[in-house]
């Protein structure tokens, strides 16, 4: 946090402090000399503290136009968050799911924090943020609903110990330089330049005429993203552990997260869910190699990347991506065939040379013999020295959070829903991703 940041963040928490007063001061039946003065003082202050705040705002603002000018963003090789994000992320540090919980089931609204957090994110009052659990306008027709109600195990008691989440794979859209900004309605576009001015030495008084440039644009609209809950009454009731609705809250989170990790790597828009666009989706289908992959082959499938600038001027400047079959066949793969007895596998020259070489579960299945790897080659340094390259864009609408009790009321149970509008993956940089098809095994 700079200066001007913790500036600004003393001053808002002095106007939060005064205003809390006047409101305690102002439910007097009558005021004391003390309290007079002490109102009188705070009134006082307030023209300069609003012209501090302006100030400070002015000075946060300033810092993060000077940074987006510079392109620094960044630092040691990692996105840095703006001001905005910077001050989201404190908030989320501080908010706690049992105080939405705690104010939802009274029939209030959260207070304090959360009400902050919430403002922050866009939410709804009254609506539990998605970021909330970050790692980050349904249509009313009729319908048939066949909700499937989550029951309590089948083993309850007051013996049951907390229960605990399911763990799903790690996201790889952030290792792979996807950004997830939010956006405003309307489609989205980016624009990327995509043909070079000329420079060129010329002779004393000759002159250099323009070059045309252009610029390639690429567009989405939204696909929504939909998680639901039920839960009985009963269930909540039997289930004898406090965090039975909590947790099962939580794990509607995490299978959104999920889900959307899947879909900006392999969203296919020809499904018929009417999936977006994923990033490995959008590869050329390259031709099935003949010969199983060796040690020599590994190698090469990162440093075949290498072009000298702009995207990759060594090893350190490619990640690869691949399945789980191709990665047990990296761990075991090695120099010698005979022996590995002090030899280094593939996969640990790849880890330790590449800029990251690792797997996922959402990566496709082996296709018989042949394996799919996502091949990434990203520079480590832009023009100024920093990491500043955003290679492709995931837009995040909003996410819209439903809490309904009345539907199936009648049956005692209670709806979550989750919504989360999203693009298609947008690819800036086309020349930084590739599909490579190698082979595993012999048929």
């Amino acid at each position: 946090m700079t200066d001007a940041q913790r500036r600004l963040k003393d001053l808002r928490e002095r106007q939060s402090r005064e205003r809390q007063r006047m409101a305690e001061l102002s439910r007097e039946a009558e005021l004391t000399t003390e309290t007079r003065a002490e109102l009188d003082a705070i009134e006082a202050g307030t023209p300069d503290l609003e012209r501090q705040l302006r100030a400070a705002n002015v000075a946060v603002e300033q810092e993060d136009a000077e940074e987006r000018a510079q392109g620094v963003n960044h630092k040691d090789g990692k996105d840095e968050p703006d001001a905005e994000q910077r001050e989201r992320l404190e908030l989320r540090s501080r908010a706690r799911l049992t105080s939405y919980l705690t104010s939802l089931s009274r029939g209030q609204l959260p207070m304090g924090v959360e009400q902050e957090f919430s403002a922050a994110c866009g939410v709804d009052p009254g609506k539990i943020p998605v970021d909330l659990f970050g790692e980050a306008r349904e249509q009313r027709a009729a319908e048939q609903r066949r909700d499937a109600p989550t029951p309590a195990p089948g083993t309850t008691g007051i013996n049951l110990d907390p229960i605990f989440p399911m763990i799903f794979a790690r996201a790889v859209l952030p290792r792979l330089s996807v950004a997830m900004p939010r956006i405003g309605s309307g489609t989205f576009a980016t624009a990327t330049w995509d043909t070079a001015l000329t420079a060129k030495a010329k002779a004393k008084g000759a002159a250099q005429e323009s070059t045309a440039g252009s610029m390639a644009v690429v567009s989405s609209g939204p696909h929504r993203v939909t998680a639901r809950l039920s839960l009985r009454l009963e269930d909540i009731a039997e289930i004898g552990v406090e965090n039975f609705e909590s947790m099962s809250r939580l794990q509607l989170m995490l299978s959104m997260s999920a889900e959307l990790d899947r879909l900006g790597l392999v969203g296919d828009p020809m499904s018929a869910s009417d999936e977006p666009r994923g990033l490995l989706t959008q590869q050329t289908d390259p031709a099935d190699p003949s010969a199983v992959i060796d040690f020599d082959g590994f190698v090469g499938l990162a440093a075949d990347a290498i072009d000298g600038g702009p995207w990759a001027e060594g090893l350190g400047d490619v990640k690869l991506l691949v399945n789980a079959d191709t990665m047990k066949l990296a761990e075991k793969t090695f120099q010698s065939a005979a022996s590995y007895k002090g030899e280094t596998s593939s996969a640990v020259y790849l880890r330790e040379r590449t800029g990251g070489f690792f797997s996922s579960s959402r990566m496709p299945a082996t296709a018989g013999t042949i394996a799919q790897t996502l091949r990434v080659r990203a520079s480590t340094m832009g023009l100024d020295g920093v990491n500043a390259m955003r290679l492709a864009t995931c837009g995040v609408y909003n996410e819209l959070g439903v809490d309904d009790i009345y539907s199936s009321s009648a049956s005692g149970i209670r709806h979550f829903t989750l919504h989360t509008l999203i693009t298609d993956v947008l690819v800036q940089q086309p020349d930084a991703f590739e599909r490579v098809d190698i082979k595993i095994a012999t048929p």
